[in-house]
């Protein structure tokens, strides 16, 4: 058990490490083109002139030109065009029970009975080692499986992940036992709350979607580190969603190493930013940004204000955002 638990620590360390050296550098330059009022009506006349190629360039421009001075409602309106212009138009697909396909795609919300977890629960777990928090989100399948970091709850998503990451559960004697799909077992005492429980040195909080959109109106940071005697790795992310459809976010990472006296031997990092248009649906968020590029993940909220019931923290794509 051992054994297993540290060879699962030492995986997540190199994972996020890489995640560091290999994140993309997003920084865009100053835009110093003409102000974005007159950029969109060009785009028009292009539109109305039928040139669409051109014209979805136009107002790409008047986009950034939007953004450079912070205009929300000309950033909407111009992103909005350009993507009309460049959606292609859909195939006609056969009709089926919308209400029976959502509901496929669906993860049901964490709960504890009989001592036995089912649903979605967010999870973490404190390394004292790396001074560092493990986060992740562990779906307890009606049908007895269980999947760790889905990036989305169809048959084929849930599919997808990993087999180091995906098993069947069991819970007999005051014992949660999983058998990973890569031949692994961990069985250790369960100790069951009314919406919590914990396990394997983890403490597992039950999820609930978003009740709307609306709670994640705001700004918010979040970020996660790892520190050993041979050097360290942090990353920090920040989004700002708007109630008209729009965000902003940015980011930074660094990373560097020490020797056995714990000196410096290199240091380095990267930060970007980005901005686009972000949508929630049921416990998927999806963030577009100017290039039509997109960042979808499993969110949903993790702590509450008692008294004004708006969410203070929630949790995508690996990362625990904090409201600011």
């Amino acid at each position: 058990m051992q054994t297993v638990s540290l060879f699962r620590f030492l995986f997540g360390c190199i994972l996020v490490t890489n995640l560091l050296l290999n994140a993309p550098v997003l920084a865009q330059p100053a835009y110093s083109g003409p102000a974005g009022a007159v950029v969109f009506a060009k785009a028009q006349q292009l539109e109305a002139a039928g040139n669409k190629a051109a014209a979805a360039a136009a107002y790409q421009q008047a986009y950034e030109a939007y953004t450079s001075v912070d205009d929300s409602e000309g950033m909407t309106k111009a992103l909005a065009r350009k993507n009309a212009l460049s959606r292609p138009t859909p195939a006609a697909a056969p009709a089926r029970p919308a209400a029976t396909a959502a509901a496929a795609t669906q993860p049901l919300a964490g709960s504890v009975k009989g001592g036995r977890p089912v649903g979605l629960f967010f999870m973490t777990r404190y390394w004292i080692a790396t001074h560092s928090l493990e986060k992740s989100t562990y779906y307890f399948a009606p049908n007895g499986q269980v999947y760790i970091d889905p990036t989305g709850f169809s048959a084929a998503q849930l599919a997808a992940v990993p087999a180091a990451s995906r098993g069947s559960y069991t819970v007999a004697g005051g014992k949660l036992t999983v058998r990973w799909t890569n031949g692994q077992t961990e069985s250790e005492n369960v100790e069951p709350q009314a919406e919590t429980f914990a396990w394997n040195m983890g403490i597992f909080l039950a999820g609930r979607p978003f009740a709307s959109a609306s709670q994640l109106v705001g700004s918010f940071e979040g970020g996660n580190s790892i520190s050993t005697s041979s050097g360290s790795a942090a990353a920090v992310s920040g989004l700002t969603f708007r109630a008209n459809g729009t965000y902003s976010g940015g980011s930074a990472s660094s990373f560097g190493g020490r020797n056995e006296a714990g000196a410096s031997t290199y240091s380095a990092g990267s930060s970007g930013g980005s901005a686009g248009r972000w949508s929630l649906s049921g416990w998927m968020l999806t963030l577009t940004d100017a290039a039509g590029r997109t960042s979808s993940g499993v969110a949903y909220p993790i702590e509450k204000n008692e008294k004004t019931g708006q969410v203070t923290r929630f949790y995508f794509n690996n990362v625990a955002y904090k409201r600011l």
